[in-house]
């Protein structure tokens, strides 16, 4: 026997016990490592292809383990989110998008990924959760960033230096979900991480802050000038919406701006650079945006099929002088969310897209004031960094729709465990907004 057959082996009855535990309590076994592993992406895997990272196999885990959960115990969310159908519709339209795709192919593999984010949202969307899990969520997710944060400041001081491959500039998160994404799977734990600075003990407020600063470094460490604009949108509404005091909120703000100077002037390992020598630049992105505008006329109305865009921009891109030819295959990718539905899925899919993520906003700015500032701020930066980024089939994405999905869900079962020890009349006003006339 080989030693990996060997270890493999020895460690089968854990990995049976860790199985047997998340199908008896998902919430607590499955979702908090699966959170953690989020910002990871393929660096912990078995093996290739789309679903061979430690991630995709818990998420895999989680999602089996809530839909059994349901069936067993019936425990569902009190309410239905209007959410839950809009992505579930999406899905749907990205499958019939295979009869008509131009890429059947690409279509298909598009699918298998959206299908596994779309399905893991709907199982987390209509699971009960409580302060305690949603806070237990919330935590894993900072644990993940901090610590893949920690594994860049590794590679930048000790590692050699943060990776380059294919002669591309030394980004952090270029081994791992891309520099752009990988500030962007940021963005969430930065807004929880930052909520927590502004509220509770001083020991808890101090932690996080210290979290939250080292997570902004993370962000300028990837180099990515829509991942910090984005970041600095989740700061601004998490101090905006915060109900601590004054104080607090200038003592974080001006944390994180001491912090941004230093390391914009002071360019340590070379971090900031090229927020300042490229600040100009698109990065190639006005190029691929002016083909795929280009093309709208001939796709926007039915689309060209999920995972067709860098097909059309194969065609397309003769078409349109002005376009530089991208050196970089990634480059095929449209770099916009918006752009991307449009082009795949037609007016539908895109519409279907705003209403999405339109509902999960109103939604989080309807929450009670404790519970509204990181779900309102995660939502905010994502969509502003979804506008140069290209992110709609990454965990983090649907990580922050499902965390604002949960602390919807979360809010409207206390409101209802409140308003059961009511009576009759008020009871029906509390949960209704509407007198017992």
């Amino acid at each position: 026997m080989t030693p990996t057959l060997v270890l493999v082996v020895a460690l089968m009855p854990v990995v049976v016990a860790y199985v047997i535990a998340c199908l008896r309590d998902p919430l607590r076994y499955a979702l908090p490592p699966y959170a953690v592993m989020i910002p990871f992406s393929s660096l912990l895997a078995i093996g290739s292809g789309p679903f061979s990272s430690l991630s995709s196999l818990l998420g895999l885990l989680l999602g089996v383990a809530l839909v059994a959960q349901l069936i067993t115990s019936r425990r569902g969310s009190p309410q239905l989110l209007v959410a839950v159908p809009i992505w579930l519709a999406f899905l749907s339209l990205s499958a019939l998008s295979l009869f008509w795709s131009i890429a059947p192919r690409a279509t298909v593999a598009d699918l298998l990924v959206l299908a596994s984010q779309v399905l893991l949202f709907v199982a987390l969307a209509v699971t009960r959760f409580d302060q305690v899990t949603l806070r237990r969520f919330g935590t894993a997710l900072i644990v993940g960033g901090v610590l893949v944060v920690l594994y860049g400041l590794a590679q930048l001081t000790v590692l050699g230096g943060l990776p380059a491959p294919d002669g591309r500039a030394a980004r952090f998160g270029n081994d791992l979900l891309g520099a752009n994404n990988q500030a962007a799977a940021l963005l969430l734990p930065i807004a929880i991480a930052s909520a927590r600075a502004l509220a509770g003990p001083a020991r808890s407020r101090l932690i996080h802050g210290a979290a939250t600063l080292l997570m902004l470094f993370g962000v300028l460490m990837t180099g990515s000038r829509g991942g910090t604009l984005a970041t600095v949108v989740v700061l601004a509404t998490i101090v905006l919406l915060g109900a601590a005091r004054r104080a607090t909120k200038v003592g974080l703000v001006a944390a994180a701006a001491v912090l941004l100077a230093v390391v914009l002037l002071v360019n340590p390992g070379g971090v900031g650079q090229r927020q300042l020598k490229e600040g100009s630049g698109s990065s190639g992105r006005t190029d691929i945006w002016a083909v795929g505008l280009y093309a709208c006329p001939r796709y926007c109305l039915a689309g060209a099929g999920g995972g067709g865009f860098p097909t059309v921009y194969q065609q397309e891109l003769e078409s349109v002088p002005d376009a530089r030819v991208q050196e970089r295959g990634s480059t095929f990718e449209p770099h916009n969310i918006y752009l991307l539905v449009v082009i795949e899925l037609g007016v539908l899919g895109l519409l279907l897209t705003l209403a999405g993520l339109g509902t999960a906003l109103t939604g989080a700015l309807r929450l009670p004031e404790a519970m509204r500032g990181p779900p309102v701020a995660a939502l905010l930066g994502t969509m502003v960094s979804s506008f140069f980024l290209s992110n709609l089939e990454f965990k983090f994405f649907w990580a922050v729709l499902a965390y604002a999905a949960i602390s919807v869900t979360v809010a409207a079962g206390e409101r209802a465990a409140g308003a059961a020890t009511l009576p009759p009349v008020v009871r029906r006003f509390a949960v209704t907004g509407q007198g017992g006339h």
